[in-house]
């Protein structure tokens, strides 16, 4: 059977009205509380974007993100060209979904920056600090092992069943942690060794994985409590073709350094064989 996320993409359809205008269904199974995963939200846009800008796409480089109201079901994806140049394209593609009052507004609002590369650059500096020693895969539990069934309890939410998502450092949520640091191993249910999916663009993959892992500030809750993306920001470094952990694994960091007042702001990281694939910020509204 397909993957879930090629499963969902083939519901991906010109809407035949103007020219970047497409609809697709979003199933219920893909859900975090009352709105849809952020990931794939961001990731849906990305394919409208990436249709509209046809074969002239460039590499993504950047996402700028904002989560602007709940989505679900049917969605349309409205992508425009801000600039379209020889090297670096701007796209905006927005995510509009119904409303309770029964019309269709923006839940969803991405910038993408598609770049060549620029051969004439002589600089190759890799800065991040080295991963530390971490366990593999085969020695990792579920992130949620413990946790109640899916679609009883807050956690997990009932998006992560299309994801396979092992805790490799630092705690999980809810555990009232002194430290707020995760490092997850994660790949797509019913993706291959590429750490893609079979029949879905590489980076809108990679995309709809980036924010699967929970909330670096849940690891503080001392019990479960809702979260929602407000905004995300994320930089690709090695595109157009990183390079996983063997089996399709990818690492995914997060961190808070600090939370008050309802909001946390995160750093997040993404790791592939060769060092760091993509790095990101977000602010996460937390209501505990």
């Amino acid at each position: 059977p397909a993957a879930p996320l090629a499963r969902l993409l083939a519901s991906f359809e010109s809407r035949g009205c103007s020219s970047g205008s497409y609809r697709a269904t979003i199933d219920p199974s893909w859900m975090q509380g009352q709105t849809t995963y952020g990931g794939l939200s961001a990731a849906l846009c990305l394919e409208g974007a990436r249709r509209l800008m046809s074969d002239d796409a460039h590499p993504l480089r950047s996402a700028t993100v904002c989560f602007v109201g709940a989505a679900g079901g049917p969605v349309d994806i409205e992508a425009s060209v801000l600039r379209r140049g020889k090297a670096t394209s701007f796209v905006n593609s927005a995510l509009m979904s119904k409303t309770k009052a029964g019309d269709m507004a923006c839940a969803t609002s991405c910038t993408f920056l598609f770049g060549a590369a620029r051969p004439k650059s002589s600089i190759d500096a890799r800065l991040l600090p080295p991963l530390p020693s971490l366990p593999g895969p085969s020695e990792c539990e579920p992130i949620f092992h413990g946790f109640p069934p899916l679609g009883e309890a807050l956690y997990p939410p009932l998006f992560t069943q299309h994801f396979e998502a092992l805790l490799a450092a630092g705690a999980p949520p809810a555990a009232g942690a002194a430290d707020a640091d995760l490092r997850i191993w994660v790949r797509h249910k019913g993706g291959d060794d590429s750490g893609g999916v079979p029949n879905v663009a590489a980076e809108v993959a990679l995309l709809a994985l980036a924010d699967m892992a929970p909330p670096a500030a849940c690891s503080l809750f001392a019990a479960e409590a809702p979260v929602s993306s407000a905004t995300w920001h994320i930089n690709v470094l090695d595109a157009p073709d990183p390079e996983p952990y063997p089996g399709g694994w990818w690492l995914l960091r997060t961190r808070a350094e600090h939370a008050r007042e309802g909001y946390s702001s995160q750093d997040m990281e993404v790791w592939g064989r060769g060092g760091p694939v993509a790095v990101g910020r977000q602010c996460v509204a937390i209501y505990a």
